[in-house]
């Protein structure tokens, strides 16, 4: 079940938390759709609704109307996709790269764990975000602003993509940040003042309900310092007597905190060295804030890395002769999807997953916030650093 270890196995459309709010959506019972609200924004909601609607209408089951929903959410990729196409085309980089790196956009390996662990949404946000820094980067404002709006009444991690597109703005940063904010109020608001009792206890939840806290999954860096339990635990199976990991009181509530802090601190760093718009590199610093996310987040799951490995994909066919750091995280998280996880060892899968993920997250600090130092680096040690493309060569669209 990919990096996932302690989630529940389980089919697809049982594992949709989003699948009686859109199907109440799609019949046009309001009341019940607010009342169902799921643990993420309404903005896929309102997207997959129509699709969902159509299938059912054509006599589909559960399945199929989950399938058609994840249909639209896929779109966003499929477009994201098209236009790195036609980007990389311009910039006139060998026909085969330009036709094999959009194509990872949309075919990965978090595609299918999202798909298949109920979370198509997770692909739409990371679609959205990096649009949104593209928008940004070429200017335009308002575009990014409703792109990033969007992502965030998606999910709440979108967030983190805002200061990456302030950065990479030319101008208009003011105008795209109060956009920004009313649109994703324009799809949250509502969701608060039909139902807040709901919409707060939707932002709680964790996708199961448990008797756990402070809860840790084996990809990330806070496995090493949780404890092993056992209790009773609500699955969508009914309830099984399962073991968790879990970190202290104290230690718990410091990871989320930290995650933001660190983000921020990128994002700073980047700025003042940078001193100006940051154009095409601000991909490279998005996918560092969300693999920071990924790795330091004691909630991760395989589907979680979609929104940093497409920013990191687009960024690489944009900007680089080679994909390397995509193309290596693709070959890891296929190794922990197909090979490592399936041990049903936690302290193996963390091992692993710290293994691949740290020296990545390191090299893209380096290349992201010091990159004179790695240039430094690699010289030292014989290799030669890498080329990216002068800024000259941005696109304009």
């Amino acid at each position: 079940m990919g990096i996932d270890y302690g989630a529940p196995p389980c089919a697809p459309y049982i594992c949709d938390d989003a699948q009686p709010a859109i199907v109440a959506l799609a019949h046009g019972r309001v009341h019940d759709f607010f009342a169902n609200q799921p643990p993420m924004g309404s903005f896929s909601l309102v997207v997959r609704a129509p699709f969902a609607a159509a299938a059912g209408a054509l006599g589909g089951r559960d399945l199929a109307v989950y399938r058609a929903g994840a249909f639209a959410c896929l779109l966003g990729l499929a477009l994201l996709a098209v236009w790195t196409m036609f980007a990389m085309a311009r910039l006139r980089l060998p026909r085969g790269a330009a036709l094999l790196v959009p194509a990872a956009v949309v075919v990965n390996p978090l595609t299918f764990q999202a798909l298949k662990l109920g979370h198509p949404e997770e692909l739409l946000g990371a679609a959205l975000c990096t649009g949104g820094v593209l928008a940004a980067a070429r200017g335009r404002s308002l575009l990014s602003a409703a792109l990033l709006g969007c992502a965030i009444a998606t999910k709440q991690w979108a967030l983190l993509a805002v200061p990456v597109a302030l950065v990479a703005a030319p101008r208009g940063r003011a105008r795209m940040l109060g956009a920004t904010a009313g649109v994703a109020g324009l799809f949250t608001l509502p969701m608060i003042i039909a139902d807040p009792s709901r919409f707060w206890l939707a932002q709680k939840s964790v996708g199961i309900a448990t008797t756990f806290q402070n809860t840790v999954t084996a990809s990330n860096i806070w496995f090493p310092f949780a404890r092993g339990t056992t209790a009773p635990t609500h699955t969508p199976h009914g309830t099984d007597v399962t073991t968790q990991y879990s970190l202290s009181h104290s230690l718990g509530h410091l990871t989320h905190p930290l995650v933001a802090l660190l983000a921020i601190a990128a994002v700073a760093t980047y700025a003042y060295r940078r001193r100006g718009a940051a154009g095409d590199e601000a991909l490279r610093l998005l996918a560092l804030v969300f693999l920071v996310r990924c790795v330091f987040d004691p909630l991760t799951y395989s589907y979680h890395h979609a929104p940093f490995l497409v920013a990191l994909i687009v960024y690489e066919g944009l900007r680089r002769r080679v994909p390397v750091m995509a193309g290596y995280a693709i070959a890891a998280l296929l190794a922990m999807t197909y090979l490592v996880v399936r041990t049903h060892e936690p302290a193996l899968i963390n091992a692993f997953y710290l293994a691949w993920s740290l020296p990545l997250l390191a090299v893209l600090a380096l290349a992201t916030l010091a990159p004179e130092r790695l240039r430094l680096i690699t010289s030292r040690a014989g290799g030669s650093p890498s080329t990216s493309r002068p800024s000259s060569a941005r696109l304009t669209a």
